[in-house]
């Protein structure tokens, strides 16, 4: 560890010593003028890997009319990163016995509405709920733009009942919403019988430490909030009291968040206590209740983490959006490294650069891995060629999407929407990848008689 000393950076003042490691400056160099560049009022980035902190940052404000500093102790709302907490206090309730991830909903929640065609053959399960291939589409403008606090969760399910449907069949598209976590935090509820937020508070988040976080608004969360902002960086966003509270509601600073990438680092365990069995670690390293999962790809998004590759490498995390907060955490297993990273300002540039900039920094001086696809000598059919249609929409949209899969000699490209394409390497039957990933990323399965292409660009099916 480095010597024991960090700077909180306020513009381009350097403020006093605190007693945590310093941040190299390269880095500090860096992510201030990504800062300055994109107009962010503050950030915070913390590094570890297994054994603590590695590195540690803040810089700028936390509220720019009272000229607070940001400071790795500042409250932030990490917004969607909740679920990944959702799905360790799932596992936990799992591991004593309380519940299966296999669950059908219909028989732990009842009363909450649901409409599902397909309840006979393709229930809805808490599983496909931590996935996101329940059938679901997120939340309306209407439910986005809601901004008072409902004395329940039940009660939170009765605004716009109505829109409580599942769209597709459960259990083989992934689409993101967040109305799964509503679901999930009832069911913690009723298994659980405390209120979700105190079981978050005193079966999550205390024991891993996150003992300064909060999930609602009470006076001394606004005192210690950082303040959100716009995509100007300057236009205060009121806090954001969610329609459900598990898609997204924790507060929590920095520093203790730091613990959530070192949490994963050492397979579910900090400070000598084991939260987490290793094996429940790995299970939501994967997705397995998609068609792409069950055909055989291991990337995307499993039980409340989501994975990226960058650099040939496959980083695991979660984003978060707190209306007017951007975070995200990652973990990379074979450098053993991971960060925190958040600004309080909604601009998703920054965030893009402020993450490349991190992983860049982390692997400095380090080869590239090993390609781990296996090379075969798998040929892709010919029938994959053609064009595909856009099968689930996140939002309810009329227009959908098209790709296509055309062959050139013996290269087959995959042409994604907006105009980008790439070459596509076969696996193994079904499975495929593009040059520079270590992994299969896509699946091209048959679905009642119909092929159905699916990755986590989406899911789409041969016209």
């Amino acid at each position: 560890m480095k010597a024991i000393r960090a700077w909180a950076l306020l513009g381009s003042l350097v403020l006093a010593p605190v007693a945590y490691p310093r941040t190299d400056s390269r880095l500090v160099e860096t992510l201030q003028a990504i800062r300055d560049r994109h107009e962010v009022p503050g950030l915070a980035v913390l590094i570890v890997d297994k054994a603590g902190i590695r590195e540690s940052l803040a810089m700028g404000y936390a509220d720019l009319a009272k000229r607070r500093p940001m400071t790795i102790d500042t409250l932030v709302r990490i917004g969607s990163i909740t679920k990944t907490f959702n799905a360790i206090g799932l596992q936990q309730l799992e591991a004593e016995g309380l519940l299966s991830l296999e669950a059908r909903l219909k028989d732990l929640a009842p009363e909450l509405p649901l409409s599902n065609p397909w309840q006979a053959e393709h229930p809805v399960r808490l599983i496909h709920l931590l996935e996101h291939t329940a059938g679901l589409m997120d939340m309306s403008r209407e439910e986005f733009a809601h901004n008072e606090p409902f004395a329940s969760l039940r009660a939170a399910f009765d605004f716009a009942p109505e829109r409580r449907r599942t769209h597709w069949p459960p259990g083989l598209y992934p689409e993101y919403s967040n109305v799964g976590s509503g679901y999930l935090g009832f069911v913690i509820e009723q298994v659980s019988d405390m209120s979700y937020a105190e079981f978050m508070r005193e079966r999550v988040l205390g024991p891993m430490g996150l003992r300064s976080a909060t999930l609602s608004a009470d006076a001394t969360t606004l005192q210690r909030l950082a303040v959100g902002y716009d995509t100007d960086g300057r236009t205060v966003i009121p806090y954001w009291h969610m329609v459900f509270s598990p898609m997204g509601a924790i507060n929590a600073t920095p520093l203790e968040m730091a613990r959530l990438p070192q949490f994963f680092l050492r397979r579910g365990e900090l400070d000598g206590n084991r939260m987490l069995a290793r094996q429940a670690i790995e299970r939501m390293e994967k997705p397995r209740s998609s068609l792409a999962a069950r055909a055989g790809v291991t990337y995307g998004y499993g039980p409340g983490l989501d994975q990226e590759i960058d650099g040939h490498r496959v980083w695991y995390g979660h984003e978060g959006d707190g209306d007017g907060y951007l975070s995200h955490f990652a973990y990379q297993k074979d450098l053993g490294t991971g960060y925190f990273l958040t600004l309080n300002a909604f601009k998703r540039a920054a965030l893009s650069d402020l993450k490349r900039a991190l992983r860049d920094f982390l692997t400095e001086g380090v080869g590239p891995p090993a390609t781990t696809a296996a090379t075969t000598n798998v040929r892709p059919p010919d029938r994959i060629v053609g064009d595909y249609e856009q099968l689930t929409n996140r939002f309810d949209r009329g227009r959908r999407l098209r790709l296509s899969i055309v062959k050139h000699d013996d290269t087959f490209l995959l042409h994604y929407p907006g105009g980008r394409r790439a070459p596509i390497l076969a696996v193994a039957e079904g499975l495929f990848r593009h040059p520079k990933d270590p992994v299969a990323t896509f699946a091209i399965v048959e679905v009642d008689g119909r092929l159905v292409i699916q990755g986590d660009f989406g899911s789409f099916g041969k016209l």
